[in-house]
C-alpha cells in the first residue's frame, strides 16, 4: 500500500547511444553501442549534474510531456463533490509489567474519569489498578476529551488534555486484555484542515521533473503520479507520527519506548460521499495506475476486508503490518450506501458520527492487531539480543559488557513470560475474539469459505505467543547459565589476583621492616648470617674429608 504504483523512467547515457550490428567470427551480428563523441559525453555529464536545467543530449518533445502531465493530473484528480475526508485517526498503545508505571503516571496527571463523574472510584487510574491487581478483564470508556479552554463548548464533557494542532477532540477507551496487559485506544478527531489533506494533494497539479540517480549514473523522470503517491504517503506519515508523539508525551507505553515512529499501530477512517474508496466501482473498466484510488490505497481486492452487516464499511492493512513496516489500517466508508438507520443512534450523517461508528466497529480489531505487533517486536528483540550478546563476547574484556547486555535483557523483558502465556491461552477462545472484533471477511485464495478477520488475528496471536513463550524461556535459561559461568570465572580470577596481592603485600612489609631496622641490628643480622654460612662450609669440608668418606663406606 505504501509503494509507488510504478517505477519511474530512467534516462541513461548508454541507452541514448545509437546501436549498430557488427558481425563476428563466432557467430551472427550482435548489437553494440558506438562510442559517442566527446562533446556528446560532455553534454550528457552536464545534463546528469543539472538534469532540470540542462536539456538532454537527445530529442525531447517538451510539449508532449506537458500534454502527458495534463492527462495524468486529470486522471488522478478526485471530484470535489465526492468530498473525500479523513475524519479520524486512531492509535493503540500497550502496557505490560515493564511499562505500566508510565500509564499510571499519565492517568494520575490527566485525572480522567468516566463521563461526567468525578469520584476517585470512577477514575481511569482506579479502574486500571483494580483490574490488574485482581486479574480482571474488561473495557473502560473515558469518553470525549477536549482542550481545557474549549470545555465549556461541549455539554457534559469534563475530561481535558493538551491536543495536537488540527485535532478537534479525543475518544478514549481503555481495554484490559489480560491480567498483565493493558491497552489504551484513542481516536483523534481531525479538524477540516487536516481532514482535507488527502483531497488537496490528489487535486494539486504537478509537472514532471528529473532527479539524478548517482548509482545508476542516470536521470529519473518523476511524473505527477509518483509525486502524488509520495505526497499522500507524507500526509499519512505525518498523521501517524502526530499520534505516536502525543502518546510518547502523555501516556508512554511499549511502542513509544521503541523510538521508532513507524512501528506505532494506527488506523485512519476515510469517508466518501458516494462510492467505494478501496475497490473500484462494479462494472468499471480495469483500474488505471493513475486512478486516485490507486494512489490513495494501492491494494488488491484480496486484501480488502468487508463488514458483513454493512458492506459500505471496508478496511485494509499491510498484511498485519508486513515484516518491515508497522501496522496501519485504512478504513473506508461509503456514506451514500451506509443506511441512515445504522447512523441514527450516533447522531445521523455528520463527521462526529462517522468517527464514533468507526470507534465502535473498528476499535476492537485495532487493539487485537496491536497485540500481534507487540509479539512481533518481542520476537525481533529476542533475535537482536542473541546477536548483541555474541558480539559482546567477541571483544576484549567482554565479561562486563556481556553481563551488562544480560541485565538489560532482563530489564526489558520484565514480566513478558506471563503476558505471552496469557495471550496464548486467551487465543484458544474463538468466541472471545469474535465478540471483540466485528465480522469482517475477505475472499479466500482458493475459492474456499471467506476468511474471518477475528479468526485470522486469533490464529496469528496463538502462533506468535506460543512460539515466543518457548523461545524466551530457552533464552532466559541460556542467559542465566552464562551469567553464572561468567560469575564463577570472575571469582576465580579475583582469587588469583588476591593471592598475588597477598604475596606482594608480604614482600613490601618485609622490605619496609628491613628499612626501618637500626643499622646496628642490620649489622648483627648480617654477622649472624655470615657466621652461619662459615659453620656450614666447615661442616661440609669435614664431611667430605677422606676419613669421613671411609667411615661412610664402612
Amino acid at each position: 500500500m505504501t509503494e509507488a504504483t510504478r517505477e519511474p523512467k530512467v534516462e541513461s547515457e548508454s541507452a541514448s547511444a545509437s546501436a549498430t550490428q557488427e558481425p563476428t567470427e563466432a557467430g551472427p551480428a550482435t548489437p553494440t553501442f558506438r562510442k559517442r563523441p566527446w562533446h556528446k559525453r560532455l553534454h550528457w555529464l552536464a545534463h546528469w549534474l543539472l538534469p532540470n536545467h540542462v536539456p538532454p543530449p537527445y530529442e525531447w518533445d517538451a510539449s508532449y510531456q506537458r500534454e502527458q502531465d495534463a492527462q495524468d493530473n486529470a486522471s488522478s484528480r478526485i471530484p470535489l463533490e465526492l468530498e473525500l475526508r479523513a475524519n479520524c485517526i486512531w492509535g493503540a498503545e500497550l502496557y505490560g509489567p515493564a511499562e505500566i508505571e508510565g500509564l499510571y503516571a499519565g492517568l494520575r496527571k490527566l485525572g480522567w474519569c468516566s463521563g461526567t463523574r468525578t469520584r476517585e472510584r470512577d477514575s481511569a487510574l482506579f479502574w486500571v489498578t483494580q483490574h490488574r491487581a485482581y486479574g480482571w478483564r474488561g473495557w473502560f470508556n473515558v469518553g470525549p476529551v477536549v482542550r481545557r479552554d474549549q470545555r465549556e463548548s461541549y455539554l457534559g464533557v469534563r475530561n481535558v488534555a493538551s491536543l495536537p494542532d488540527g485535532v478537534r477532540a479525543l475518544m478514549v477507551t481503555i481495554h484490559q486484555l489480560t491480567p498483565s496487559l493493558t491497552a489504551v485506544l484513542i481516536g483523534f478527531r481531525l479538524e477540516d484542515s487536516l481532514a482535507r489533506l488527502y483531497e488537496a494533494e490528489l487535486n494539486r497539479d504537478r509537472a514532471t521533473y528529473r532527479e539524478r540517480q548517482p548509482r545508476a549514473r542516470g536521470v529519473a523522470l518523476i511524473g505527477p503520479t509518483h509525486q502524488k503517491t509520495a505526497s499522500v504517503e507524507q500526509v499519512r506519515t505525518m498523521l501517524r507520527h502526530m499520534v505516536g508523539q502525543w502518546f510518547a508525551g502523555q501516556l508512554p507505553g511499549y511502542f513509544s519506548g521503541l523510538t521508532r515512529p513507524d512501528r506505532f499501530p494506527t488506523m485512519e477512517l476515510l469517508t466518501l460521499a458516494s462510492g467505494s474508496i478501496l475497490t473500484e466501482p462494479s462494472g468499471s473498466p480495469r483500474p488505471s495506475i493513475h486512478s486516485w484510488r490507486q494512489l490513495l490505497a494501492h491494494v488488491s481486492n484480496r486484501y480488502v476486508w468487508t463488514y458483513t452487516d454493512q458492506p459500505a464499511l471496508q478496511l485494509t492493512m499491510d498484511r498485519f503490518g508486513g515484516e518491515y513496516q508497522g501496522l496501519h489500517i485504512v478504513a473506508a466508508m461509503d456514506l451514500a450506501a451506509y443506511p441512515e438507520s445504522a447512523l441514527a443512534a450516533f447522531g445521523g450523517h455528520k463527521a462526529g458520527t462517522y468517527a464514533y461508528v468507526g470507534n465502535d466497529l473498528l476499535g476492537g480489531a485495532l487493539v487485537r492487531l496491536a497485540t500481534v505487533e507487540y509479539l512481533k517486536e518481542h520476537a525481533r528483540y529476542l533475535g537482536l539480543s542473541r546477536e548483541t550478546l555474541k558480539r559482546a563476547r567477541s571483544v576484549r574484556g567482554h565479561v562486563k559488557r556481556t553481563l551488562g547486555e544480560i541485565g538489560r535483557f532482563f530489564d526489558r523483558t520484565l514480566g513478558s513470560p506471563p503476558v505471552m502465556r496469557e495471550l496464548a491461552k486467551d487465543s484458544e477462545n474463538v468466541h472471545a475474539y469474535r465478540h471483540v472484533c466485528e465480522s469482517f471477511v475477505t475472499p479466500a485464495w482458493r475459492g474456499e469459505n471467506p476468511l474471518e478477520l477475528a479468526d485470522e488475528i486469533r490464529r496469528r496471536v496463538h502462533f506468535l505467543a506460543s512460539r515466543l513463550d518457548e523461545e524466551e524461556s530457552a533464552v532466559r535459561s541460556h542467559f542465566e547459565q552464562l551469567s553464572a559461568i561468567l560469575s564463577v570465572q570472575e571469582s576465580i580470577k579475583a582469587q588469583r589476583r588476591m593471592e598475588w596481592l597477598t604475596v606482594t603485600a608480604v614482600t613490601v612489609a618485609i622490605a619496609s621492616l628491613w628499612v626501618a631496622l637500626p643499622s646496628k641490628v642490620k649489622d648483627l643480622i648480617w654477622s649472624s648470617i655470615s657466621t652461619t654460612e662459615l659453620h656450614t662450609s666447615k661442616a661440609d669440608e669435614t664431611f667430605k674429608s677422606p676419613g669421613m668418606q671411609g667411615l661412610r663406606l664402612h
